[in-house]
């Protein structure tokens, strides 16, 4: 009876020190079948760490992944409290977080997610390209014109700065130096899966335009359908408050200096297996007190890998405005080609 009892308690001991292992542990499916035991480190756009078990630390292409099992609350974009992965199937998760309502979520369209223990802070994740063109011409003819293209993309947790710059500069017998510069701001601010409040800024200098200086302000929402590496397109509307100089007052008398818009934009990325990448932004501001009142752009490029992180950007803008300064033309066209390095 004693020996019977003895039994009994070595094999609950053991039960006992093996349940939380099992418990703990996690389990990675590959697309071949294979079944890496271990935990998660990070999933990032295209990739997962995963803490293996044997291998140590491998870092594994998503579309490799056939599912994702693991036990530890997640910390996801767009959640402030703690998500546990109840399943991954058919490329989605189904997540439980602190409201305690279930909803599911492309696993290719996870930006970032990581244990929640292991989240301290909010990291920063720091995306960009910079190009530069332009043509210098001296003897017969003598010409000089001059782009540089910066944007930069910084992620901090659930919220992502945007910011552009640009400068032009043409010269040439016929026409004195023309100056362009821009630069832009947007803010989001990730609070719910696909959802993002936005506040936008934008400042402007076009002397091509009788514009001495064009201030943007607005507030709106947003909605994200995909953001990867490989694609990413998000579409916007809100309010925006203009404010425009002009540097002869005389040819933009009819114009108003101040006026509230609406405002939509979208903007499109897709990137090709074999390394081109296409883009599309495009936005349209319209008058709430003048119908007559409105303009729009467009810009879309294509970006080609030419050695590691160097790049060749062709891209073609479009811009329309319906009442612009007298002597200017409604439209404006232009088509670009530049050198640049993405990182």
């Amino acid at each position: 009876m004693v020996r019977a009892f003895r039994q009994i308690v070595n094999i609950l001991l053991l039960f006992t020190a093996f349940v939380p292992l099992s418990a703990t542990a996690g389990v990675l499916t590959l697309a071949n079948g294979d079944r890496v035991h271990g935990e998660l480190v990070l999933v990032e756009r295209n990739h997962v760490v995963w803490a293996s078990e044997t291998f140590g630390e491998v870092t594994i292409a998503k579309d490799q992944i056939l599912s994702l099992d693991t036990d530890v609350d997640l910390k996801i974009a767009g959640r402030e409290g703690p998500c546990t992965l109840a399943g991954h199937r058919r490329e989605q998760w189904e997540l439980y977080c602190d409201e305690g309502s279930g909803w599911v979520m492309d696993f290719p369209a996870v930006d970032r997610a990581e244990p929640y223990i292991d989240f301290v802070g909010n990291p920063v994740v720091f995306h960009g390209n910079v190009s530069a063109g332009g043509d210098f011409e001296h003897g017969n003819r003598e010409r000089e014109d001059l782009d540089i293209n910066a944007n930069l993309d910084i992620r901090n947790g659930d919220f992502h700065h945007l910011i552009n710059a640009l400068y032009q500069n043409q010269t040439n017998p016929e026409v004195e130096s023309l100056e362009k510069y821009r630069l832009g701001y947007d803010l989001r601010w990730v609070f719910a899966e696909k959802w993002f409040a936005a506040a936008n800024s934008s400042f402007l200098h076009e002397e091509a335009r009788n514009l001495d200086m064009g201030t943007t302000l607005g507030l709106g929402m947003g909605y994200l359908f995909y953001d990867t590496d490989k694609t990413a397109f998000s579409m916007q509307g809100g309010v925006s408050s203009l404010t425009e100089d002009f540097i002869d007052t005389d040819l933009s008398e009819a114009q108003d200096e101040r006026y509230a818009a609406a405002r939509m934009a979208l903007n499109y990325r897709y990137k090709f297996d074999l390394g081109p990448e296409i883009y599309f932004d495009q936005e349209a501001l319209q008058s709430i007190d003048r119908n007559d009142d409105y303009q729009a752009n467009a810009k879309f490029g294509v970006r080609t890998p030419l050695v590691e992180g160097v790049l060749m950007e062709v891209a073609y803008e479009w811009l329309y405005d319906n009442t612009p300064s007298l002597e200017s033309e409604k439209e404006d066209t232009k088509l670009s080609v530049g050198v640049g390095y993405q990182w």
